[in-house]
């Protein structure tokens, strides 16, 4: 008889699992194992979010590590230009990500932490080549000259929405940068927090310069979950808790003062990040 009893215990926690091929809240503890990383898309979005050889460097790559940490996760990253990491986070390949705006397309299919690990955003700038700095005084001014983007993000409403914009795309602010000294396009734009540490990185003090036009951005960033990753739902709450955590316990803003003040040489009377 004992046998029997261990038997059927067997046989329905076999079929519990099996359930959980066609359902996926059978089976729990296949689904979320311990050891399941908690995987981060991760689009370069310098200086937050870096590679320096075969390592991934910056305050934000470094918030979600301690976030990580916290949930008792081991973090994964997977490097993939903007649009691919969306796409991995629609799909549920990835669990998070940080550095996006959020929009109404994307809160669609990701999950916003209540808690921001930025109160407000840098200033929308628009870097153009010295001396050009009144070419740009007004929106409408935009109209016209060839302005670098990155493929897949999103800089703010009425820009990202306006198909008059003549918009020349990159795989990076930085190659932007680049062609705009070359002459190839007019204008860049660019966080003005992200602009100050691009510009000294790549030796462009004198070259390029900031239109007059620019645009506030005073709404708060938050890390993204992916509503289709089951880990990423299951750890929801134990991200939001931890963020609240890391914020009221000094952790974030230690994080951006070795990370992004002292690593870069910014002062806080220049840029306001938090």
């Amino acid at each position: 008889m004992p046998r029997l009893r261990l038997l059927f215990r067997v046989t329905a926690h076999a079929a519990a699992c099996l359930a959980f091929l066609a359902g996926p809240l059978a089976c729990a503890g296949a689904a979320s194992a311990p050891d399941k990383p908690l995987v981060m898309a991760f689009a370069e979005l310098s200086p937050w979010l870096t590679r320096e050889g075969p390592a991934f460097t910056g305050a934000y790559t470094e918030i979600v590590r301690e976030l990580a940490r916290r949930v008792g996760r081991r973090l994964e990253i997977h490097d993939c230009p903007v649009r691919r990491c969306l796409a991995m986070l629609e799909q549920g390949q990835a669990d998070l990500t940080i550095g996006l705006n959020r929009t109404p397309a994307r809160a669609a299919y990701l999950d916003f932490l209540h808690t921001p690990y930025r109160l407000s955003a840098s200033d929308r700038v628009f870097m153009v080549r010295t001396g050009e700095a009144g070419r740009i005084e007004r929106y409408e001014d935009l109209l016209g000259p060839r302005i670098g983007v990155v493929g897949g993000s999103s800089y703010f409403p009425t820009f990202d929405a306006d198909p008059r914009l003549i918009k020349e795309s990159a795989p990076s602010s930085e190659a932007n940068l680049r062609k705009l000294v070359l002459g190839r396009i007019d204008a860049v734009p660019l966080p003005e927090d992200q602009a100050l540490v691009l510009i000294h990185r790549l030796k462009l003090g004198g070259q390029v310069e900031p239109a007059k036009f620019r645009v506030q951005d005073p709404t708060p960033r938050s890390i993204a979950v992916a509503h289709a990753s089951p880990l990423g739902a299951e750890l929801l709450q134990k991200l939001e808790t931890a963020m609240q955590a890391i914020r009221r316990d000094g952790t974030l803003a230690a994080i951006y003062e070795q990370h992004y003040y002292k690593h870069f040489g910014v002062t806080r009377q220049q840029i306001k990040v938090d």
